[in-house]
This record gives structure tokens, sequence and C-alpha cells, in this order.
């Protein structure tokens, strides 16, 4: 009996375990030397993973060097080659946990370690040169308060540069700051900075903020801490109609996304008191739409850098297949040229695929211009069936039952989202589940073109 009920328990002694999967990328291609992998389970003991190695292309691309299971569980640092780099990442039963490290002469770069979905993307454009980082200031707000990096870590931040003397364009920036307060998703920020340190005290910017109704961030200090601040976006500092007309949007982990110039498409959504306030040149502006740029698309610019960042490919042609339908009929890329695609990725122990599943049917399909192309990875299509019959979607799934259509379209984990313009070519890569407002985004660029 005792023999018995320990063939009956030894299995549910087993930990439960989830996939981690182990890519790499490099500034420009190379080659990782045999590097060992080790990882640091939080309040928990080092284990060592295995040796990686392997040839590395040059960011975004990335190439897979490791698929194992690791303990389900919080874990805090990873070692490679020795040294020690602070990550957290965790692992859980059937969700791919992605781990990217920047390699550079054939060895990892410090501190280009990336763990989860997020990271990785945003590794991908660091490591790539497509982001760089805000550098460390500090100023003060209309109450007073210190804004420095640390206190808009976590937010996506709108920055505009104005000042309250500014009669000419800087009412036309705070009106755009107005339309978008009312949109703005609760991961955001807006922040006026000003550039005249003379004027614009605390007390200034309090009562210009109180007269506009403004609710957000107002931003002042020092000459030399101004200076400092706009410096890295080429704004000097200036007084009255003397300006640049700049506005910024920087991520979550404090990289500058994107940087708009020029003057702000508002409309005739404008308040009377900022009417009054523009200058003879402003009223122009305001009437001829300034550089036609305005709150639509800095709001679809930030519902972009919220989600999971979307990878770029080469911009080359998307791989042609042809493979068999879980209904059984035969689909080939060539059958569905003329027309922009949305080509899913995903396989029925993936967690993310079904929570993002009802989204991609509902939102993908005449009325979107697009056309949605399931593929499944691995599964049978007995249990694609099951899959898809279970979210109620009456869809078929192509199966790429041994994944070389996945490995040519450089699929790492799942679920993992391809873009397709309608002349065949690339345009985007969604890694990880694709939320609503990044899939309306895509689908308005696609079917722009």
């Amino acid at each position: 009996m005792v023999a018995v009920a320990g063939l009956w328990f030894a299995p549910r002694l087993v930990p439960p375990t989830g996939p981690l999967v182990v890519v790499a990328a490099g500034r420009t291609a190379t080659t990782l030397s045999m590097t060992t992998l080790t990882i640091h389970r939080a309040g928990g003991t080092w284990t060592t993973v295995a040796s990686v190695s392997g040839d590395v292309p040059a960011a975004p691309e990335q190439n897979q060097l490791l698929a194992t299971s690791l303990p389900v569980g919080s874990y805090d640092a990873v070692g490679v080659g020795g040294t020690i780099q602070h990550v957290s990442l965790t692992i859980t039963a059937g969700q791919v946990e992605p781990l990217l490290l920047g390699v550079d002469s054939g060895h990892v770069i410090g501190g280009a370690v990336y763990a989860g979905n997020d990271e990785v993307n945003l590794g991908l454009g660091e490591i790539s040169g497509k982001f760089a980082a805000l550098p460390p200031f500090t100023l003060i707000d209309q109450r007073g308060q210190a804004i420095d990096k640390a206190s808009i870590s976590g937010r996506d931040v709108v920055v505009a540069a104005f000042h309250t003397s500014c009669h000419e364009t800087c009412p036309l920036y705070t009106a755009l700051f107005l339309q978008l307060a009312r949109h703005l998703p609760p991961s955001a920020m807006l922040l006026e900075v000003t550039t005249d340190p003379n004027v614009d005290t605390p007390s200034a910017l309090s009562s210009y903020a109180k007269q506009i109704g403004a609710g957000w961030t107002f931003g002042t200090g020092t000459f030399e801490q101004l200076e400092s601040f706009w410096k890295p976006f080429d704004v000097e500092l200036a007084s009255g109609d003397s300006h640049t007309s700049t506005l910024v949007l920087i991520d979550r982990h404090g990289y500058v996304r994107l940087v708009y110039r020029g003057v702000p498409k508002v409309g005739n959504d404008i308040p009377g008191q900022l009417v009054t306030a523009l200058s003879s040149r402003g009223l122009y502006e305001l009437g001829s739409g300034g550089d036609g740029w305005g709150s639509p698309d800095v709001l679809q610019a930030l519902a972009t850098i919220a989600g999971p960042e979307q990878t770029p490919s080469s911009g080359g042609a998307a791989a042609a297949f042809d493979l068999i339908a879980s209904d059984g009929t035969s689909t080939s890329l060539g059958d569905l040229k003329g027309q922009p695609l949305v080509i899913n990725f995903w396989a029925s122990y993936c967690p993310p695929c079904k929570a993002e599943m009802p989204l991609l049917d509902h939102f993908v399909g005449p009325q979107s211009g697009a056309r949605l192309v399931l593929v499944n990875e691995g599964d049978s299509g007995q249990s694609a069936r099951a899959f898809l019959d279970g979210l109620g979607i009456h869809r078929a799934a192509l199966l790429d039952s041994n994944l070389t259509v996945g490995h040519s379209y450089g699929i790492f984990m799942l679920p993992m989202t391809i873009f397709v313009r309608a002349d065949g070519t690339i345009d985007r890569r969604q890694v990880g589940q694709v939320d609503p407002t990044v899939l309306e985004t895509e689908l308005s660029i696609l079917t722009s073109r």
C-alpha cells in the first residue's frame, strides 16, 4: 500500500513548468560564442539553464537559440557569461516567456537582457538604434513638486514646448492638450514644459492652468535645468513669439519614440480665451490647419506605443506557403494576393492566443478591408477545430503541422501576427497578444496604403 501510495502521489510532487524561449539580436550580424545561461529564482537559488550559442542577425531580426521549460514562478536575475543581469521574468504554464540577449562582437552586451513581450520588443528597438533614452533631468511643476525620470516612469508621456508669453503657436499646443485630455489613456500623461524660465515660475504656470481649465502638468526650472531638458530635442530657450514648436512622445520605459515639429491642427475645437490670445500669425496658423497633424495622430501614436511594440520586418515579401486547412481545403499565399492580410500564428495550448482570437475574428473581415488568415502551429486538425468551435469562431485554420511556415516568418513565440500589405510585402509584426487599439491602428495603416 505504501508503494502504491508513493506511485499515486509522485506525479503530483513534480512542480509545474512553463516554456522559456531564448532569442538573440545584435547591433550588427554576428555570432554568439558558447555562453552559459543561469537564472535566479526570486528569494531562491541559481539554476543553470543551458549553454547557448549561434548566429545572431542584426536587430530588429532575431534568432532563436533555445527553447526549454522551467519551474513555474518569478525570477529576478539572469546570469550570462559570468555577469549578472537583473530582469523580471515570470514563467507560467502554457504561456511562452521570451528572453532576449543583445549581442555585439560575439558577446552579450552589458545590460542588454530583456524578458517578457514588452521588454523584448523594446530591446529590439534599442539594440537596432531605433530608440534613444531620455537623459536624466530635474524640473518642478506648477505646485512646486519635482518632476524627473522617476516621477514619470511607467507612463507614456506627451511633452510640448511652450511658454505663456507666446501668442503665435503655443496657444494652439494648449488647445491640442485640451483635446488630448478628453481621450487620453489611463497609462499616459500630458506635460507642457516652458522655454521661458524668467516668466514661467510655478505660480505663473498655476495661474495659467486655472485660467484655461488644464488638469495636466506644467514644468519649469532654472535656466540651466530647462536648457538641459530641451537640448536633446534641439529646442532653444526663448521668450515672446520666438520658439521652436515641438511635441515629443516618451514611452513608459523612458525612451523617445516620436518627435513632432511645427504647428498642430486643432480645427474649431479651441476655447475663446485661447483664440483671443493668438497673434495675427497665430490666427493664420489656426485657420490654415497648421502643419496638418493633430490630436488623432498623437492618440494613434500613443495607442501604438502603449501596446507591445510592433517590430518592423526588413520590409521584404511575405514568405510563400501552401497549407491544408482544418476543413480539408488548401490555401496558398498566391490565392490571397491583392488584399491586405492579417496572418495570425497560434496554438491551442497558448492562453494569449485564446484571449485575442475573438478580437481578431470580430474586427478583421470584409468591413475592415483586410483578410484574417489563421495559421495553427503544430496542432492536429481536430484540435484546431475544437479550439475554434469552443470560441464560437467559424473559420478554418491553416495547419502548419511541421512549423516550417512559422519558421519562414521568424515566429519564435505565440501568438504572433504578421500584417501584410496588398502588394505582398510585410508591414509589421506584432509579438504577443494584440489589443484593440493596436489592431485598429494597424488595420487603418494597411487599408490606407
